[in-house]
């Protein structure tokens, strides 16, 4: 009986062997004879840049980020260039004395363009486009 056993043990064995049951798997190659596993995502940003990122695994948001293996890669803001001056601010700017009367410049709210309107108070006073 143990001999029966020893034989049959033999039998399985070299059956997954031969078969390849017990052996790792190998990453597949490119023609070029190199592994080739990562993965590229990439998506266009509103200002028209571009984020990418590579990675076994990739997910793309388009138009806001890209992710590879749980990094994010993110479409910076885009900020006016009326926003990059603290004297274009609508908070600065609202109630401060203007002129002429009925003149408009452009301000900045919250990061975004507006308009300033000379009232006929004579003072500026800000709103979005």
């Amino acid at each position: 009986m143990k001999l029966c056993l020893g034989v049959l043990s033999a039998l399985v064995v070299s059956g997954l062997l031969a078969c390849g049951g017990t052996g790792a798997v190998e990453p597949e190659e490119d023609s070029l004879g190199q592994i080739s596993s990562a993965v590229v995502c990439s998506t266009t940003c509103p200002n028209g840049s571009t984020v990418t990122c590579e990675g076994t695994t990739c997910n793309t948001y388009p138009g806001e980020s890209v992710e590879c293996d749980g990094l994010h890669n993110i479409c910076l803001p885009t900020i006016p260039s009326v926003c990059l001056s603290p004297n274009s601010a609508c908070s600065y700017l609202a109630g401060r004395t203007c002129s002429p009367v009925g003149g408009t410049r452009s301000c900045c709210i919250n990061r975004r363009a507006g308009n300033c309107y000379c009232m006929p108070t004579g003072q500026w006073a800000c709103s979005a486009s």
